[in-house]
């Protein structure tokens, strides 16, 4: 589910949200980009090689995933922002849902075809995973299935009470789920196009919902500022992971489907231990709301876009987890190591630096040390 930029200034003047610069002692940004016109969406290709991204203009483009370098430019593709894109496993078209409707366009950015279905603001899009189904939701209580291939409107999804903007297909392509402002979770089966059980928890509107790679777990966001994962097996609540202020607008599940990155309208990003529900760190510098996620393919990095008009890569160094889970003994064994001094008296800038360099690579060791052990217990 992709919250976009028109939506949320609209949300933000409901609410009365502020706008606050957060900053914090660590950074693990990669690489930022302000862009003149914000950005609406992002996902990235399935091979990793291109950021699809779409602008508040219409446009869209492909960047470079380490250099932002644009390698197309589509303006005008639509009226209003682009708010989801998509690329299928072939990819072999690009997908852009903007206003109220969906376009595909070919990989040098020509236009191919027009869905024409919905009467409001789309508000998500995206492709199944065998590049088959498309779903698409908008300021509506029906979202719709379509049939890739066959350029053809296979169902419109009726079953809330009220708007449904979250909209999602699991990893094995056999489920459906949405949510909706009627505070519901509805499950749906694919091939029969029928709901086959509700969960229930958020207390206020579903503005996004993720299946875990797997497509065992469940990641509802909501306007209540809670994320709530479900098992979907056991069709119960896992946890309600609390630390955001404000409403949560996305969640993205890292590939191996370990952790989860969540964000809100309180201008942070927080890193979430899939299997323990803890809260491993709060992402800061941020000077908006972020408006969208989408993880690497390596799992070590993810992106995000905010109301500040920014794009940003955040690494997801193995030192976030260790400071979390062995904060005491990692520093103490920190402490207990002269290489790791500060300059000492008498020694050359030279003989520092080498020393430093030295020290630096003993860190990362004893970093991936403890990586190590979290990765062992968490396989018990």
């Amino acid at each position: 589910m992709r919250i976009k930029y028109h939506m949320l200034f609209v949300l933000s003047l409901l609410l009365g949200m502020t706008s606050t610069a957060w900053t914090q002692e660590d950074s693990y940004i990669l690489k930022r980009q302000l862009f003149k016109v914000a950005l609406t969406s992002i996902n990235i290709s399935p091979d990793g090689l291109f950021l699809l991204s779409g602008f508040n203009d219409g446009s869209f483009r492909l960047l470079d995933p380490d250099s932002f370098e644009v390698k197309l430019e589509v303006i005008g593709a639509h009226h209003k922002a682009v708010n989801a894109i998509d690329m299928p496993p072939k990819m072999d078209f690009i997908l852009t849902a903007g206003h109220n409707s969906i376009k595909l366009w070919d990989r040098s950015g020509k236009h191919l075809f027009d869905w024409n279905a919905h009467a409001t603001t789309i508000w998500n899009a995206e492709i199944s995973s065998d590049g088959l189904w498309a779903v698409s939701s908008a300021m509506n209580k029906t979202f719709l299935l379509w049939d890739v291939y066959n350029n053809a409107l296979a169902e419109r999804m009726r079953g809330h009470e009220d708007v449904a903007m979250a909209v999602s297909i699991s990893p094995d392509c056999r489920l459906i789920v949405s949510g909706s402002k009627d505070q519901s979770i509805k499950i749906w089966d694919l091939e029969t196009r029928q709901p086959i059980y509700q969960l229930h928890g958020p207390t206020q509107d579903i503005y996004d919902l993720e299946f875990s790679p797997d497509g065992n777990l469940l990641v509802a966001c909501s306007r209540d500022k809670s994320v709530r994962l479900y098992d979907l097996k056991e069709k119960k609540l896992l946890h309600i992971l609390k630390g955001h202020s404000d409403m949560v607008l996305e969640a993205e599940f890292s590939p191996n489907g370990r952790y989860l990155v969540s964000a809100s309208a309180d201008q942070s990003i927080i890193l979430w231990d899939v299997q323990t529900g803890d809260r491993i760190h709060q992402f800061l510098e941020n000077e908006g709301a972020i408006m969208d996620l989408v993880f690497h393919p390596d799992g070590h990095s993810f992106y995000s876009i905010s109301y500040g008009r920014d794009l940003t890569r955040w690494e997801v160094d193995p030192e976030i987890i260790v400071l979390h889970y062995y904060d005491l003994p990692y520093r103490e064994e920190l402490a207990a190591d002269l290489i790791f001094e500060p300059r000492r008296k008498g020694e050359s800038k030279k003989e520092y630096e080498a020393r430093a360099a030295e020290a630096a690579e003993k860190k990362r060791e004893i970093i991936a040390g403890y990586y190590e052990l979290y990765l062992d217990g968490t396989k018990k």
